[in-house]
């Protein structure tokens, strides 16, 4: 009997702010959620039935394909019609539903009833939680934001009920704010379409958020008219459009309102067919660093695959994205760009998160048409951590470089230096490592530490200069002397250290031996005792990427739960 978990999971932002509240499920690139040893939590792949209408969230044949039932809210949306909002969700789902091949679809199952008599029930702020938990993955129309309340929030969408024999998703629900206002402006229907396509990703997938084009039209905002009608639905953040576009649209937003290769890749992956993976090809590795004669493989590294054997990357200048101008359909919604050699390396392109569901370290990235492709490590941005995450669910890691590129054995930090992957169909690439550069990779000095008696700042022991390697161990039965309230960390294990050089320094964690139940954290205080940066998942392996100066830092080993022998590394700039 398939046992379930009701958690209270909400989107509360413009775009993908969402919150996952079961415990032993954390943030990913790719899938939304996933287990602590990195898998991917889907849609149940069994009928799930309950609720005071005993309501049906999604059903499977016997095929095995998935059908997810969602109600739509029967009251109005704002200026739209009930009629209207009802198209303008169902073509989402459409969307999602086109995207072949795969084996699960979604179905407008009716209208959200009332959980005591079953007729209809239009929803508003008076009787929102009636119907949360109540088995519809209900689709409610906040008619005059007496949900989301005035702070300029456009929706919100989350899990509501998770199985544990998996676990997978059992139970939704998104949120459409009526007003359609941000920033005391009224967005566009279809900018507002754009909103939703991205949020109904996060339930339909459901789908975390990806960094490959939008963090283009960041880096090069004069390149706006070619690249953003290349950013990918998943993006974290959408972009205002500068002065001087000839697009016509006030945001790229608009183009959110499509699905890229990368979300449709992402959706794929998690309700794969054998006519998709024979169809498509992939490419595997690691993101490693180099310390002495180890190499350390690092989770929460982006990993970006282009095709280059069309076009080349960038574009040359002077490319547009629309030879023939943009073509907006019924909806208002622009066209693709259409299929050009000069933008194949903007279209044909795909990511995945380092340390999701195939190995610390490793990446796979599936769903890649054949060609030649170039494949890249990117910093995530520092920004997009909390509800704004990519991959890892706390904090992004700063590399000393912003991307590196595949050369064969090396890994170049030039764009013009990289050495092509194949990719075939029905085939995965295999060993395709990039290594961090800019790390001191020389042997580090090693500290063994057999007891702990440095439990404050004022006794915190002293290490050699870096590179350092401490090899130590920790238990959550271990005295402290110091607390972190924030995160609710005791301060177990304090070392001390001089950096005598500027530039990105690396504090890794690694359990020995490398598996491990424990769940260590990784604290970086600055001389004065100040927060600098921190790695707090929920594993026993953990790295920081900072920016430092000449100075005094601190670093703590804490053991949130669970004991283990670690190797706490301490890597400068070369």
């Amino acid at each position: 009997m398939t046992r379930l978990v009701r958690v209270v999971a909400a989107v509360l932002g413009l775009l993908g702010l969402h919150l996952t509240g079961l415990a032993g499920v954390v943030d990913a690139g790719g899938p939304l959620y996933r287990t602590v040893d990195g898998q991917p939590v889907p849609w149940a792949d069994h009928t799930i039935t309950g609720g005071p209408l005993q309501s049906t969230t999604i059903s499977v044949d016997a095929t095995g394909r998935r059908t997810v039932l969602y109600r739509v809210d029967p009251g109005p949306l704002g200026s739209l019609s009930n009629a209207d909002a009802t198209r303008f969700v169902d073509r989402i789902f459409g969307l999602y539903n086109g995207i072949s091949p795969s084996e699960i679809e979604f179905v407008n199952a009716g209208p959200i009833r009332d959980p005591a008599t079953g007729a209809p029930l239009d929803v508003d702020g008076t009787n929102f939680g009636r119907v949360l938990g109540t088995f519809q993955n209900p689709i409610i129309f906040d008619h005059d934001a007496s949900i989301v309340g005035p702070g300029g929030v456009l929706g919100f969408a989350g899990a509501l009920t998770f199985t544990d024999d998996g676990p997978a998703v059992a139970e939704a629900f998104a949120v459409l704010n009526g007003t359609r206002m941000f920033l005391g402006a009224t967005i566009s229907v279809p900018a507002f379409q754009g909103v939703f396509t991205h949020e109904f990703g996060h339930f339909a997938g459901p789908l975390d958020h990806s960094q490959i084009n939008g963090f283009l039209v960041t880096l090069l905002p004069s390149d706006f008219d070619l690249l953003a009608p290349f950013v990918e639905t998943m993006h974290p953040f959408f972009h205002f459009t500068p002065p001087g576009s000839q697009l016509g649209f006030e945001n790229d937003l608009y183009f959110f309102a499509t699905l890229d290769r990368d979300t449709i890749n992402a959706f794929s992956n998690l309700y794969p067919t054998k006519a998709y993976k024979q169809q498509f090809g992939a490419v595997e590795g690691r993101v490693i660093f180099r310390s002495g004669g180890d190499l350390v493989a690092v989770d929460g590294i982006n990993v970006i695959a282009r095709r280059i054997d069309q076009g080349q990357y960038l574009p040359p200048v002077g490319t547009v994205a629309f030879p023939d101008g943009v073509t907006l359909d019924a909806n208002g919604i622009p066209a693709p760009p259409p299929a050009r050699a000069a933008t194949d390396a903007l279209a044909t392109v795909s990511s995945a998160v380092t340390g999701i569901e195939f190995g610390t370290g490793r990446y796979r990235i599936r769903g890649l048409p054949p060609g030649q492709y170039l494949i890249h490590h990117q910093t995530i941005r520092s920004v997009f951590v909390g509800i704004s995450r990519i991959g890892r669910s706390q904090s992004q890691i700063l590399l000393p470089f912003f991307e590196g590129y595949y050369n064969g054995t090396t890994t170049s930090n030039s764009p013009g230096t990289f050495t092509p992957v194949t990719i075939r169909a029905g085939e995965v690439t295999t060993g395709i490592d990039l290594v961090i550069n800019g790390l001191d990779p020389s042997e580090p000095a090693q500290v063994n530490v057999k007891k702990e008696t440095h439990l404050t700042f004022e006794t915190a022991l002293a290490l050699p200069s870096p590179p350092v390697v401490v090899k130590g161990s920790v238990a959550d039965t271990d005295p402290f002397a110091l607390f972190f309230p924030p995160f609710a960390e005791p301060l177990h294990d304090i070392y001390r250290f001089d950096a005598t050089r500027t530039g990105v320094y690396f504090i890794s964690l690694e359990p020995h031996p490398t598996s491990s139940n424990a769940d260590l954290d990784v604290l970086l205080f600055r001389s004065n005792g100040a927060l600098a940066a921190f790695s707090i998942e929920p594993t026993a392996r953990e790295l920081i990427g900072a920016f430092l100066t000449p100075g005094t830092y601190f670093v703590s080993v804490s053991a949130f739960a669970g004991a283990a022998n670690y190797h706490l590394r301490v890597l400068p700039p070369p």
